[in-house]
């Protein structure tokens, strides 16, 4: 069972400063780094945050990560080349410096097989479908009241498909494998420059919990971006630009 330790009516405790040889950071993306967009194509990152982002890099000897829900292709051109270690889909796609390339972690021929169905769902309630390849998400930021319908659509195409239904901010993913952003986790904190480091996971969406509870269980924490809720993260932040001022507090040092 996951460990929760924040509800929705503790108080919020913020986490400490981030230690530069001893941590290995995992950032997600849209929420937490990034304002939410009403389009995913709509999001860009400033100067500022690439500059702080590359810099943090360099002080934690490069064990800083991002984990998203966007395809590695897309979460790099956001970032620019700032950070060169990348797992994408949930974990289902990764990059790293040495491996370049993309590399794959499940077979996506039940997605391509989904494509048509997905499409037809979106097409009849009006939604916003993001093609990535290894999932098709479900957007209906713009039709809140759909949720019910999106979820009961979405199960009924996973069933047909061998697919995972993963349910996020206003989105359902459907998905193939079982990697979560827990495993992606893992899998770099098995690697150098991650392993032998404390592990912690900073993000807002439900999706963000298998980081957290992962981050836990290796002798880290997790930090939630956003509203309270029941969750693994151990500390909280109120907003990107809240995780954008403790990231340069950490490089600067204590006052």
């Amino acid at each position: 069972m996951r460990p929760t330790f924040m509800t929705t009516g503790s108080s919020r405790h913020h986490p400490p400063l981030l230690q530069p040889h001893g941590d290995a950071l995992f950032l997600d993306l849209d929420g937490t780094l990034l304002e939410i967009a009403d389009h995913p194509s709509a999001v860009s990152a400033s100067v500022e945050l690439l500059s702080l982002l590359r810099e943090l890099s360099i002080q934690l000897d490069g064990a800083c990560a991002v984990i998203t829900g966007r395809t590695v292709a897309d979460a790099d051109d956001i970032l620019k080349g700032a950070l060169g270690t990348i797992a994408g889909v949930h974990g289902a796609e990764f990059k790293t410096p040495v491996a370049s390339t993309v590399q794959w972690s499940n077979d996506n021929g039940p997605v391509w097989a989904a494509r048509a169905d997905a499409y037809a769902l979106a097409s009849r309630l009006q939604l916003l479908i993001e093609d990535k390849r290894a999932s098709l998400a479900l957007h209906y930021r713009h039709s809140p009241e759909l949720a019910a319908e999106v979820h009961a659509g979405a199960e009924e195409i996973a069933a047909a498909h061998g697919l995972r239904v993963m349910r996020g901010q206003m989105v359902v993913e459907l998905i193939a494998g079982e990697q979560t952003k827990g495993d992606a986790l893992e899998a770099f904190m098995r690697q150098a420059p991650f392993s032998g480091r404390r592990a912690i996971a900073v993000g807002d969406d439900v999706t963000d919990e298998d980081a957290f509870a992962s981050a836990a269980k290796l002798g880290g924490f997790g930090v939630l971006v956003g509203n309270r809720r029941d969750s693994a993260a151990a500390f909280g932040l109120d907003d990107p630009a809240s995780v954008a001022a403790w990231l340069q507090a950490s490089i600067n040092g204590p006052a």
